[in-house]
């Protein structure tokens, strides 16, 4: 399939990669022209407007911040990316996005005859460099279908969450909300474990090798016990961003959230403490600051 491809980041790169050697015929545009350049060796197609990237597209993946960088990219300036799509193409939005613009791009799409998936991803950058994502995929099942060829070669399953995109949209939310919730309660145990004396790293070992071997408290955990939360995989913004949004769709359906405010307010201090540019493990500082470690 023709693909267009926007946004190569620590996520995107390996996709668009993947969707190259999936025998895809895949453009790329990049704000950092020289991560598009990186692909041109594989066989992509480098382009220098987001517009021309979607032209020719039969499906248009954008891979970005969140609200703001889609709205930017997608009707930056005079151009409006989702009329210039060919009839009958489809903008797979594989960004963590708020409840709220999902179904703002669902009405845009669906004004302007094109189709609208919403696919935010559970993985890291090394998962995706593996093809080994796993994809929370919201939007009408012949769209759905349509994609499956150029899910595959991304991800190592693809699960359908729902007709309507937004269902992927509060998905992807919760369970980064339980993400967050999980770093919280790390920083208190490893908080306490330090303070009486007890050495974190037997304490990691301990847990992930009997009650908490999954990948969230393997990996968490070990930048935790290290106090080591960089190179980021995920930025402590990103992290407020998604805890807020959760906050704000729970509240519009009428789901009180009292954990989530104090999980807010441990990202908002991490941040204030000049911690923006870590991993948001980093919030575990939280705990060990207020025990005077």
């Amino acid at each position: 399939m023709k693909v267009g491809f926007i946004g190569l980041g620590v996520m995107g790169g390996g996709m668009a990669k993947n969707l190259v050697a999936g025998g895809h015929q895949v453009t790329v545009y990049n704000r950092t022209r020289a991560k598009a350049e990186a692909l041109a060796g594989a066989g992509a197609m480098v382009v220098d407007t987001p517009l021309a990237a979607a032209t020719e597209a039969e499906v248009l993946i954008t891979v970005l911040g969140g609200d703001a960088s889609v709205a930017e990219i997608l009707f930056e300036g005079d151009d409006d990316l989702i009329a210039a799509l060919p009839d009958g193409a489809i903008h797979v939005s594989m960004e963590t996005i708020s409840v709220a613009y999902s179904e703002t791009l669902t009405e845009t799409h669906k004004a302007r005859g094109k189709g609208f998936i919403c696919a935010p991803i559970i993985g890291r950058g090394d998962a995706a460099e593996a093809g080994e994502l796993t994809l929370i995929v919201g939007g009408a099942k012949a769209d759905v279908d349509r994609c499956a060829p150029v899910f595959e070669p991304m991800s190592k399953r693809a699960v359908h969450v729902g007709e309507d995109p937004k269902a992927a949209a509060i998905v992807k939310l919760s369970n980064n909300y339980l993400i967050a919730g999980a770093l919280g309660a790390m920083g208190e145990a490893f908080a306490v474990v330090l303070k009486a004396g007890v050495d974190p790293q037997v304490f990691y070992d301990l847990i992930t090798a009997t009650m908490f071997s999954a990948p969230i408290y393997t990996y968490y955990g070990k930048n935790i016990a290290t106090d080591i939360h960089a190179p980021p995989n995920f930025r402590t913004p990103l992290g407020l961003k998604d805890i807020t949004q959760m906050i704000d769709s729970a509240a519009e359906i009428g789901v009180p959230m009292p954990l989530g405010e104090l999980l807010q307010d441990q990202l908002r201090q991490t941040i204030e403490a000049g911690d923006e540019d870590l991993d948001w493990s980093s919030m575990a500082r939280v705990a060990a600051r207020a025990a005077g470690l």
